[in-house]
């Protein structure tokens, strides 16, 4: 069983790419540089996985979405239930377009 998910990786000030990674909290810390945070933004599933202490570590300021500043790296994914799926290739399209 592959237990790798495709996100697409935003880091700040630089564009979206898109990375594979394993699906583990421990790995998107990791990535992430910190605690997990997540913001559903489509009833459909996908979501943004964020540094949740970014504003308190003083990381640099990523993007607003919805409003709300994202400090540090992010990327966005699927949130299935209680598990995070690969982005569909139109997903990535459409994200790519909105994030250039």
């Amino acid at each position: 069983m592959n237990n790798k998910i495709t996100v697409l990786l935003c880091p700040p000030g630089s564009k979206p790419k898109l990375i594979e990674i394993y699906n583990e909290v421990k790995v998107m810390e990791e990535l992430l540089e910190g605690r997990l945070g997540i913001k559903v933004l489509e009833e459909d599933g996908i979501c943004l996985v964020f540094n949740d202490e970014g504003h308190t570590k003083a990381l640099d300021l990523n993007r607003v979405i919805q409003e709300d500043p994202i400090f540090g790296s992010c990327f966005f994914c699927r949130k299935e239930g209680e598990r995070f799926t690969s982005l569909t290739e139109e997903e990535i399209l459409d994200l790519e377009h909105l994030l250039a």
